[in-house]
């Protein structure tokens, strides 16, 4: 099986430049790039996937690059925007390249570029003799991700990034024996632009390819990689590991060969057993604890996936002892919180909050056993939460039936 055939079988490919062309640039012995935008400081799921595929041409041993925008992310993609970027404080980028270059070390083999190196001592005049040149105004204007700009208006900043991606590749095919660039879908016509550049100045028969991969969706039609508080991030700083954890855990069950396909470099074969064993009872959401132990695994370290499965547990047993202040922390983080300086009865917390209607909504709760707080059932309807009754003097959980969860954080 060659990568194409692998790839085609996770159903990654959307667009393929020449597919005969592209095994026999492999075959030359042609790397691979894909790009990575430094909007941010951290990589999200969405990235993620292209960093598996990095992966899967690696264990093809097939020589792999990532090149962070240094010098693109100060201008801003256009693509699939519908107004103008703002562009970013150039302090602010540096230190985006650099968080995300730790990243792709720690989860790829890939040699790592900075496009920035390419135009840092090139002149404005040497750009427009030796790529401006090469393109029509007429090329340009063609090209979906300009074209559907022209109404609301595009500068001449975003129109001259198709050009910048395709010098990318130029240099990298000239100095880096690179063949092949890869891309989302929506990344098609700064590739193709690539490939045209590369055609002008090497000729018909340069060894170069491009491919898009599809996007990634849920059954439903949207996008994955989301959750209810946004894009699932692979700094835990931002997204904790826990909630990355619960993020794949709470897949459905339907979706999870698609999630396999695209988050593992597993072998059908492997992939299919796994979900053999996950129907035998799917209660025990075996699939899901799979899936969340190798990505988490890969992207923060067995020691990290240990951790959720302990918090887990204290979770699924109402056993919050047992975890330490750290872990609390990071259990706690995606539930709603409510910080509290003084005592208070606890239906008076319940109703301010709004979290029940009345008085009589708190009796029915206690009389069907559906309250707790912290890992005791209330059984007295005057029952007062105090800062005594917390954990390390900061968390108090309130539990409402079997999974709503409200923490009380105690200031002093």
């Amino acid at each position: 099986m060659n990568v194409i055939t692998f790839l085609k079988q996770r159903n990654f490919i959307n667009k393929i430049s020449d597919e005969k062309k592209i095994i026999k640039t492999l075959e030359q012995g042609k790397g691979v790039y894909i790009g990575f935008d430094p909007s941010f400081k951290s990589l999200h799921l969405g990235n993620y996937i292209m960093i598996n595929i990095l992966n899967i041409f690696d264990k093809f041993n097939i020589k792999t690059f990532a090149l962070i925008g240094g010098a693109t992310g100060r201008v801003g993609d256009p693509s699939g925007k519908k107004n103008e970027r703002k562009l970013l404080d150039l302090n602010l980028i540096e230190n985006n390249i650099v968080c995300i270059k730790k990243q792709l070390q720690k989860l790829t083999n890939s040699e790592i570029v900075n496009n920035y190196d390419f135009y840092k001592n090139l002149t404005f005049i040497d750009f427009l003799r030796d790529i401006g040149k090469k393109f029509t105004l007429n090329y340009l204007l063609e090209k979906e991700i300009i074209k559907t700009r022209l109404e609301s208006g595009i500068s001449f900043a975003e129109v001259s990034y198709n050009l910048i991606q395709g010098n990318d590749f130029l240099q990298l095919y000239e100095n880096n024996n690179v063949g092949i660039q890869i891309g989302g879908s929506d990344q098609w016509g700064n590739i193709t632009t690539g490939l045209e550049l590369i055609r002008k100045k090497h000729g018909e028969n340069a060894p170069v390819c491009g491919m898009t991969i599809n996007l990634l969706l849920k059954n439903d039609g949207s996008k994955f990689g989301k959750s209810d508080k946004g894009a699932i991030y692979l700094d835990n700083q931002i997204t904790s590991v826990f909630e990355m954890y619960q993020f794949f855990i709470n897949q459905e069950d339907q979706e999870l060969k698609k999630l396999f396909m695209f988050f593992t470099i597993l072998e059908i074969k492997q992939i299919d057993e796994i979900l053999q064993k996950h129907d035998e009872n799917k209660t025990l959401r075996y699939g899901q604890k799979k899936l969340a132990e190798i990505v988490i695994t890969k992207i923060h370290g067995q020691e990290a996936y240990k951790q959720c499965l302990k918090i887990a547990n204290a979770l699924f047993k109402n056993k919050f002892d047992q975890l330490t202040l750290e872990e609390l922390d990071l259990c706690f983080k995606q539930f709603i919180s409510f910080p509290m300086s003084n005592e208070m009865k606890l239906y008076d917390f319940l109703i301010e909050n709004k979290i029940i209607e009345s008085k009589r909504m708190y009796k029915e709760l206690i009389a069907s056993n559906s309250l707790f707080v912290n890992q005791t059932k209330v059984e007295n309807l005057e029952f007062i939460l105090t800062m005594k009754n917390s954990y390390f003097d900061k968390y108090t959980i309130v539990k409402k039936g079997k999974k709503n969860y409200y923490i009380i954080i105690w200031r002093k």
